[in-house]
């Protein structure tokens, strides 16, 4: 332990430094972070913290910082699968966990590095850290684009259960990504809040805050269109509910003649003179048939049948 050396690096001609360490191995190392924490007790919040959190110190101008945790990467489908890294900002200090960079699919740990080094202090650093770990989630917000598209040409092709159950799918994943942001822009807003409205103009700060508004645009473009494939789906579910009641209201109109005839013709009276004629079983049957096809003309001159007895070629969307 006493000889493993905490991992950092130093920007600007020393002027501001990035401390990267593994919480599980140098948060026994008090009396070597002392200097960059002072009088904070970041080891403790780091040690009790398991999940999104901010704090900051502003009484004193010159001990201004930043410290917290953000988990920066979350699957969709596993709520285990979430990875949390802590962090503590002053404007010549940054001290991180031990990020897993393999983790953020659209950069490295050396291309985060070079970018680093054109940062003048720490809090520039932070924002170009929290920027690459948000490109690796529009990176993910692309991925789900794509899967929303082929969705909406399913619904065209193909309207059932299984597809309402993808649409609930994606909405909740819609949701994930919206909860995995918000701790995201409390930290962006933390920053002016902590620091003053000095780095607002910077290019990184700049950039992280448009790719926040991506983001943000994104979730809210998505989640308008989940919410119309919903709607879309009640519309549908509704019109084809309708469609099967009115075609067994028809199809049970249709058969009343017989129905009522068979009644009639079904009682034990001993009187009943037509069961004797010579024609009675030919002339039931065209009652019976004409009496149906009266009612269907009936309905049909109405416009009650709708287009359910039409002879048609497959509709979309409704069969």
């Amino acid at each position: 332990m006493e000889g493993r050396i905490m991992e950092k690096h130093a920007f600007s001609d020393a002027v501001w430094e990035w401390v990267q360490l593994d919480w599980k191995k140098d948060m026994e190392r008090e009396n070597e972070l002392k200097p960059y924490t002072q009088n904070i007790q970041w080891l403790e919040h780091v040690q009790a913290s398991d999940t999104n959190s901010l704090q900051m110190e502003t009484t004193d101008e010159n001990s201004l910082a930043l410290w917290g945790s953000l988990i920066y990467v979350q699957e969709a489908d596993k709520e285990e699968e979430s990875h949390l890294f802590h962090f503590f900002v002053k404007e010549n200090t940054l001290l991180t966990t031990a990020l897993d960079f393999s983790l953020l699919s659209t950069t490295t740990k050396d291309e985060i590095l070079a970018k680093m080094h054109i940062a003048d202090n720490a809090v520039e650093g932070f924002m170009i850290l929290l920027g690459e770990i948000i490109s690796a989630f529009l990176h993910k917000m692309d991925q789900y684009e794509v899967r929303l598209n082929d969705l909406l040409w399913q619904v065209k092709k193909n309207n059932d259960t299984k597809l309402l159950n993808k649409i609930a799918e994606n909405r909740h994943e819609i949701l994930v990504w919206k909860n995995f942001l918000i701790p995201f822009v409390e930290v962006k807003t933390g920053v002016v809040e902590a620091f003053g409205e000095k780095y607002t103009d910077n290019i990184h700060y700049k950039r992280t805050n448009y790719r926040f508004d991506r983001c943000q645009n994104l979730v809210r473009a998505y989640e308008e269109e989940i919410r119309g494939l919903i709607d879309f789906e009640d519309v549908v579910s509704s019109f084809r509910g309708n469609e099967i009641m009115k075609t067994l209201t028809v199809i049970t109109v249709l058969f009343t003649p017989v129905m009522a005839l068979g009644a009639l013709w079904g009682m034990n009276f001993d009187n009943m003179p037509e069961l004797k004629w010579k024609f009675g079983y030919a002339g039931a049957l065209f009652l019976i048939v004409f009496s149906t096809i009266l009612v269907y003309w009936f309905l049909k001159a109405k416009g009650w049948t709708g287009d359910m007895l039409k002879s048609r070629k497959k509709q979309k969307y409704v069969d």
